[in-house]
């Protein structure tokens, strides 16, 4: 059994082994091109981590590489997505041989942001690490809405890493604002998704200011959150020390494995989330 990184020149072949694994998949064949595509890895970027038995593909972890943008500098990143091994060839580690192939760079932090309940056991023993369990949660309110533009990239003077993230995600479908609190301007990405009945969730994929995102989350849901039903929800670890509003248990935790980026330097951009266009859960 051969077990290695992708080359180029097997894309193709490598989203359409994904495409008959995965049925009933909601992008179709496109939103495999779409999701292996390298978008943001760069020369050094990979796609997918394969298993061969002699020519014949039998397993494939997919992958999205990235370089974040960080205050400590570029570190490189790696959410892993999707993966894959025909029940031919089940039963002799080859899931596991895949992740830790794809996790064997030191250099490299790997992220497991939507793992199912039954792959658990497996992360487990992988040895990711639990990189958020909790997120805060804002209901618009009456106080006095701040100044705010939903059009950041051209109305406010973004600072260099906040430009570079939103011009990386502009094509995706998410939604930008920056809000101007009292102690300075706060940008954020929004996804937003129709959860549960009851209400809309604006979800905070990317916070420029965590800090102030923590300190004025009450505020800055008054002003971005329609009248409407709609709820402003963070992952904890991107406004540590929340006040205001409530916390809530996210039901799977997001994970991962790596030294060279700190929890709070992992939102939900270059990733499957925004790729894909995917519900945070």
């Amino acid at each position: 059994m051969d077990v290695r990184f992708a080359k180029r020149e097997e894309r193709a072949r490598v989203e359409g082994f994904m495409h008959a694994a995965f049925p009933r998949a909601k992008w179709g064949a496109e939103g495999w091109t779409r999701l292996l595509a390298n978008r943001w890895g760069g020369e050094r970027g990979e796609f997918a981590v394969t298993a061969w038995d002699k020519d014949t593909l039998v397993g494939v972890m997919g992958m999205n590489d990235s370089i974040r943008h960080t205050a400590r500098g570029p570190r490189r990143y790696r959410n892993l997505t999707s993966w894959y091994v025909l029940k031919s060839h089940r039963g002799m580690g080859l899931g596991e041989t895949l992740m830790h192939t794809a996790m064997a760079d030191p250099e490299v932090t790997s992220t497991n942001l939507t793992s199912a309940k039954a792959a658990l056991p497996l992360v487990d023993r992988i040895g990711f690490k639990v990189l958020d369990a909790q997120r805060f949660v804002w209901r618009r309110g009456e106080g006095e809405k701040l100044q705010q533009s939903f059009d950041p990239l051209k109305e406010a003077a973004l600072n260099e890493v906040d430009t570079q993230v939103l011009r990386d995600h502009a094509d995706l479908g998410l939604s930008y604002v920056t809000v101007e609190t009292p102690d300075g301007p706060c940008t954020l990405a929004l996804s937003v998704k129709q959860k549960v009945d009851e209400y809309v969730t604006h979800e905070v994929i990317y916070v420029g200011q965590p800090d102030l995102l923590a300190q004025h989350g009450q505020g800055i849901a008054d002003s971005v959150l329609p009248e409407t039903p709609a709820v402003l929800s963070v992952d904890s670890r991107l406004a540590p020390h929340a006040r205001g509003g409530e916390t809530q248990q996210i039901e799977v935790p997001r994970f991962y494995k790596g030294t060279s980026l700190l929890p709070a330097e992992i939102d939900h951009m270059y990733s499957e989330i925004v790729l894909m266009g995917m519900k945070l859960y």
